[in-house]
């Protein structure tokens, strides 16, 4: 027996409550481990003390909170035994098919849905496209018509001022205006 397996089972040896094999080895190895019969010492030792303690007094709800620790503990090292073992994967992957066979299911069974529309039927030939409008031809347009309360103010001005005419002449003014429009 090594002095960690001493250790695990020096409670049962000292209870009374370990395999005679065990108590059998535990006894050689403390004839040849000092550090493991001062180990014992010890335990032996904190358990006089214990039990010459008064006992405690313990509430209502003592047994059942201990009752339910107890399960949580076994519960607890089943899942640490059974951790590594595939049934883990098995049932995730199990669990995977069963949403995709549920999911599938009703495009399995419901037949194909169509559609029928009525034909759609057209009494006059489609009118030809209007022909692309210029942006100067656009611009013309906008000067002539619009007036100063416009939404834009003064179209003129707005068009002077975003072209090549405003860098060539400087900033607009009525007269700058009216002779850039005269050709000067």
């Amino acid at each position: 027996m090594t002095c960690p397996e001493f250790v695990e089972t020096c409670s049962d040896v000292c209870d009374g409550t370990a395999s005679p094999e065990v108590v059998r080895a535990a006894e050689e190895h403390l004839a040849s481990c000092a550090s493991c019969r001062h180990y014992r010492r010890v335990v032996e030792r904190g358990a006089e003390l214990l039990r010459s303690l008064p006992a405690p007094e313990v509430g209502e709800d003592f047994v059942p909170r201990l009752q339910r620790r107890i399960v949580q503990e076994e519960q607890d090292a089943f899942l640490r035994r059974h951790a590594n073992s595939g049934a883990t994967a098995l049932a995730v992957v199990g669990m995977a098919l069963v949403l995709t066979a549920v999911a599938w299911a009703p495009a399995l069974w419901r037949s194909e849905t169509v559609v029928e529309l009525p034909p759609i039927v057209v009494s006059d030939p489609p009118a030809p496209p209007r022909p692309p409008v210029s942006f100067t031809a656009f611009a013309l347009q906008a000067t002539a018509t619009s007036r100063p309360s416009d939404l834009w103010g003064d179209a003129r001005t707005l068009l002077f001022q975003y072209s090549r005419l405003a860098r060539r002449y400087g900033e607009p003014s009525p007269s700058g205006l009216s002779r850039v429009a005269q050709g000067h």
